[in-house]
């Protein structure tokens, strides 16, 4: 007993320095995070969450640097991306599915400005709000001493009110106005594109391992009368809560998952554009959407709807509205996709060139705050509206990198 005491006192006395040093080294680390946050705490700005402290600010802040250079996803995991084992052609520094911009995007992203832009999305969709103060409170904070600053920060941070103009994000559902018709009526006959010269009649067969999602660019108002526009999705790892990228050597493996799809309208001038992308089952991402000609440089990775592919299901998801400089009830204008779901009236539409699709028509399931590993030159998150329901915690924040299916 004797010997094992002083075995254990002296291993106790040769952990003690190293449980020091390990301390040190997080106080250390904790100061290092502090002031780096301190930079975005200025004279004339700084951010802002009533009741929240400072502490809480350096954590999240950091957080926002990890997210923002794509060192950690939204959820706090290691993003299982590897450029080692997946396409470049679609890996998260090549996010803009067939629009060519993967080399812009993966410039941009190493840019320190556009870190910073995106470091402050992230706290924005955390819920800080940013403040500029007016320039005579600006003067007063820049002639404290620093002591007197800092405590000024430390306080400033968590306030129930503040002084200045304040940006904050408190809505991440597309617009919504009176003047904006995504239902009723259509404006015209409806159409169906299955791809270049295919007759939208000729009819649609599904493989034994196949589903197929369905969205319509509705144009039923002045404002999306005539405007084209783009949705892309991506395949979602629901269960690690991250995207699944296509292995480099898909073609020797015989790999035919499909891991992205881009719906582009090909038709502007009708009123009602449905269209079908055959897709492999599992769980998808709306990963981003523009209009008119500009291609999409913004990826839903803070939060996106993620809905679910069945095998010999025609899955609807939305009618996307195209909008570009359409006029508002609440004054102003708006260019952006507006989503509705109208199912009904899209089954009927199907049912007059596709009856048997349309007999196997769902209403795709949608899950909102869907996250991923970010890539992309905007990083933001949308809800799809009406939508309450939200994809489940990852099981797991680590994975080894396998592509699934």
């Amino acid at each position: 007993m004797e010997k094992a005491i002083l075995f254990l006192t002296a291993a106790a006395l040769i952990a003690q320095p190293v449980a020091a040093q390990e301390a040190d080294t997080d106080a250390d680390m904790a100061q290092e995070i502090a002031e780096d946050a301190a930079r975005d705490l200025k004279d004339s700005r700084f951010y802002n969450k009533p009741g929240a402290s400072r502490a809480e600010y350096n954590a999240d802040w950091q957080s926002c640097r990890l997210i923002a250079r794509g060192s950690q996803t939204p959820a706090g995991s290691v993003p299982i991306y590897d450029p080692a084992m997946y396409n470049p052609a679609i890996s998260p520094l090549a996010a803009g599915i067939g629009s060519g911009i993967g080399a812009a995007i993966g410039a941009a992203i190493v840019e320190g400005q556009m870190r910073r832009a995106n470091r402050k999305n992230c706290l924005l969709i955390k819920g800080w709000r940013l403040v500029d103060l007016p320039a005579a409170q600006a003067a007063k904070v820049a002639a404290m001493p620093d002591a007197e600053r800092q405590s000024y920060f430390e306080t400033v941070v968590g306030a129930q009110t503040v002084d200045g103009d304040i940006t904050e994000m408190t809505s991440f559902t597309p617009v919504a106005d009176d003047k904006l018709n995504m239902s009723g009526t259509l404006a015209g006959p409806p159409s169906l594109f299955l791809g270049k010269k295919v007759d939208p009649k000729a009819p649609l067969a599904l493989a034994d391992n196949e589903g197929a999602l369905v969205i319509a660019f509705r144009r039923n108002d002045a404002g999306s009368a005539g405007r084209s526009g783009r949705v892309q999705i991506r395949r979602f790892d629901r269960e690690n809560g991250d995207l699944f990228y296509q292995p480099r050597d898909w073609k020797k493996k015989g790999d035919r998952t499909t891991y992205g799809s881009e719906f582009v309208s090909k038709d502007k001038k009708s009123a009602y554009e449905l269209q079908v992308v055959k897709l492999t089952p599992g769980w998808y991402v709306l990963q981003t959407d523009a209009v008119g000609t500009v291609l999409p440089n913004t990826t839903n990775c803070f939060g996106a709807p993620a809905f679910e592919i069945k095998a010999g299901e025609y899955a609807y998801l939305a009618d996307a509205s195209p909008f570009l400089g359409a006029k508002l009830a609440t004054g102003g204008e708006h260019s952006g996709m507006g989503y509705a779901r109208n199912f009904d009236e899209a089954k009927a539409a199907m049912a007059g060139f596709q009856p048997d699709a349309a007999a196997r028509m769902v209403e795709a399931r949608i899950e909102n705050r869907a996250t991923y590993s970010c890539a992309g030159q905007v990083m933001t998150r949308m809800d799809f509206p009406g939508v309450t329901e939200v994809v489940p915690a990852p099981v797991a924040k680590n994975m080894a990198g396998s592509a699934g299916s």
